[in-house]
């Protein structure tokens, strides 16, 4: 039981054209492209959206394993109840999404940083397109709701980079083992297919790529086979150990 630490960088290989929105609009466009270092700079992905979609995929497949898992922005009285209950420390977490990411207790353990331009110098190539809102319950279009959006028609491929630094005790894993929390991350990041705005419509298609030289547990490299070997071996078993294990930690 000690402490554990991870580094990684991937890279996201865009299939098709994206939007990352800044929140502004301007002459040119009513939705305006998240770019670094203001209205010139290049489009990126900040890291924020990427750890938040990560937990969300993360919170999803740990319910499809029949994990418990809360969302942490909780809307309803029994999501609130839940928060409530287990605000404590994350040893003795039975949330195996808490003890990855952190929480509001302990603090966070998992930092990702913005996925910016592989080559920085390469400006991709944009467009402004104009859209329109439908009226879902009579499928027309609504009036006065014609607006324009930037999007990135190039698929230069974006580069961000992962680092947990969990304490002892926090991660469950067996003797020398890989931790089943990280295993878990691995699992989230590879299943990603979409990020950024309109993906109900086919926007923001993609595929993650880990460059596995810079794939470091504990300051030693390991492969993605190695880590995602038990899972797929074993899918059922891999969730038994890790309730079992888990168990013998929180008893």
């Amino acid at each position: 039981m000690n402490p554990q630490r991870l580094d990684l960088s991937y890279d996201i290989v865009w299939e098709g054209r994206w939007h990352v929105g800044s929140g502004y609009q301007a002459a040119t466009a009513d939705r305006l492209l998240r770019r670094l270092g203001g209205a010139d700079g290049t489009p990126f992905v900040p890291g924020s959206q990427i750890k938040g979609v990560l937990r969300y995929q993360c919170e999803r497949l740990a319910l499809a394993l029949d994990l418990d898992a809360v969302t942490p922005h909780a809307g309803i009285e029994e999501d609130e109840q839940m928060l409530v209950t287990h605000f404590e420390p994350l040893t003795q977490s039975t949330l195996v999404v808490d003890r990855l990411f952190g929480t509001r207790y302990q603090g966070e353990c998992l930092f990702v940083t913005n996925a910016e331009p592989v080559l920085p110098k390469e400006q991709p190539v944009t467009s402004v397109q104009p859209r329109t809102a439908l009226d879902r319950l009579t499928g027309t279009v609504m009036e006065q709701h014609l607006f324009t959006t930037e999007f990135v028609e190039s698929r230069a491929n974006l580069r961000g980079t992962i680092r947990a630094r969990h304490p002892a005790g926090v991660l469950t894993q067996e003797e020398d083992g890989f931790p089943y929390e990280y295993t878990l991350l691995f699992l989230a990041l590879l299943s990603l297919d979409t990020l950024g705005a309109d993906k109900s419509t086919g926007l923001g298609r993609c595929k993650i790529h880990i460059q596995e030289d810079t794939l470091l547990w504990n300051r030693q490299h390991i492969s993605l086979d190695e880590i995602l070997q038990s899972f797929r071996d074993e899918p059922d078993e891999w969730v038994l150990m890790l309730e079992m294990l888990r168990e013998e930690y929180t008893a």
